[in-house]
């Protein structure tokens, strides 16, 4: 190890003062084994991930990536209740596949200088099912957080499943390039958190800024170039930047009428509450042609919508099922329960859907209970009338 990565294992483990969760990281063999054996109850046997390489026997997740990366956790004590990755390093530390993916030859550009710079990629991030709605995930990030800005690094990179792209951007992260799929995982999001965007921090008022608004010294230059290169004529529609009003007017003119008419969940709501759940749950992904949507097998946490574009069924294709209305729901429902995927969908024509995440209308449920209600109501008519026409 590096004399950096040294000084950023001495201070990796805290206790948070509001309650009993404990930040450390893995040193021990044993403290590894912990987590890989985590991972697996996680992916394998509550999501059920289709994961290729992974130890049955043992009941133990873990790759490459895990040989020189920090591995870190939260505890209640000895009780072991959500972990994460995090791997420093140049651009030729890391495999391949995520330097193409995650396009880290481009940020390269930012250094003028023909330095060999230091690059954050933070995988791996899982929480106990019932430790979700605590400080547990905040604090992963924030330790992870603290690490780029021990070892000086600008971008920290991470890829995420679209229905957990609300819950990265509120962190302040940026999405900047295609989605990718990956087999094992489905269709992924690049996104990148700038380290020293402050000013970013603090306008989506991201958890992060109680601990960026400290730091002493802060460089803005890769933040700007970022802004500058990716920003400022890109298409994305970040979740935490648009109004209300904006979201509701793309929507409109991508459907050539108000959503409430063209998208079937948003019945009985008036256009107030329509919008006010869209911009609550919502995040506006642009597809490309042939990427793989949802995955037949794969757990569901979104209820999807097709805006704009084309998809087809590769498991049902006799007679032929295809998706092209606007306003269309495609895939299951992910929002108000978790069921599995039945269908592989294709896009065949650049697509553009929203995607209503489960996380977010859980807390939506608490703050408006009248709205989410009549959601509620929707969906189950909805699988009523299918389930009629089915028979």
């Amino acid at each position: 190890m590096t004399n950096n990565y040294q000084k950023a294992i001495s201070c990796t483990t805290e206790e948070n003062p509001e309650g009993s969760i404990n930040i450390g990281m893995a040193i021990t063999a044993a403290d590894k084994k912990e987590i890989y054996h985590f991972r697996y109850q996680i992916y394998i046997e509550e999501m059920s991930r289709p994961i290729a390489k992974v130890d049955h026997v043992n009941r133990l997740l873990y790759d490459e990536l895990d040989e020189w990366g920090i591995l870190l956790y939260a505890k209640i004590g000895s009780e072991l209740i959500a972990t994460a990755r995090i791997n420093i390093g140049s651009i030729h530390d890391f495999p391949r596949d995520e330097v193409e993916f995650l396009s880290l030859s481009t940020f390269q550009d930012c250094y003028s200088d023909g330095g060999d710079h230091k690059f954050a990629l933070t995988t791996k991030i899982m929480i106990d099912p019932a430790k979700r709605s605590s400080q547990a995930f905040y604090l992963v990030i924030a330790k992870c957080y603290e690490l780029c800005c021990h070892n000086e690094v600008h971008f920290m990179f991470g890829i995420c499943n679209l229905h957990l792209i609300r819950l990265y951007e509120k962190l302040g992260t940026h999405r900047y390039g295609k989605n990718v799929f990956l087999p094992d995982y489905g269709l992924l999001a690049p996104i990148v958190l700038l380290i020293d965007d402050i000013q970013h921090f603090r306008m989506v008022r991201s958890p992060l800024f109680r601990i960026a608004r400290k730091r002493d010294t802060v460089n803005t230059q890769a933040a700007e170039w970022f802004h500058t290169r990716f920003t400022k004529h890109s298409p994305i529609i970040n979740s935490q930047i648009v109004t209300e009003e904006d979201l509701w007017t793309v929507l409109c003119e991508r459907l050539a009428c108000p959503p409430t008419e063209a998208i079937t969940i948003l019945s009985k709501l008036s256009v107030t509450e329509a919008k006010k759940f869209l911009h609550c749950c919502s995040s506006y992904v642009q597809c490309d042609s042939g990427q793989l949507i949802t995955t037949q097998g794969d757990i569901c946490y979104s209820y999807n919508i097709l805006i704009s574009g084309r998809l087809k069924s590769l498991t049902f294709l006799h007679p032929a099922k295809e998706y092209s209305l606007p306003g269309c729901h495609f895939g299951t429902n992910g929002l108000t329960e978790h069921n599995k995927h039945t269908e592989d969908i294709a896009v065949t024509s650049s697509a553009e859907i929203l995607v209503l995440s489960g996380i977010a209308f859980q807390k939506f449920y608490h703050s408006h209970p009248d709205i989410a209600h009549k959601i509620v109501q929707n969906i189950i008519s909805i699988t009523q009338k299918k389930s009629t026409n089915i028979r």
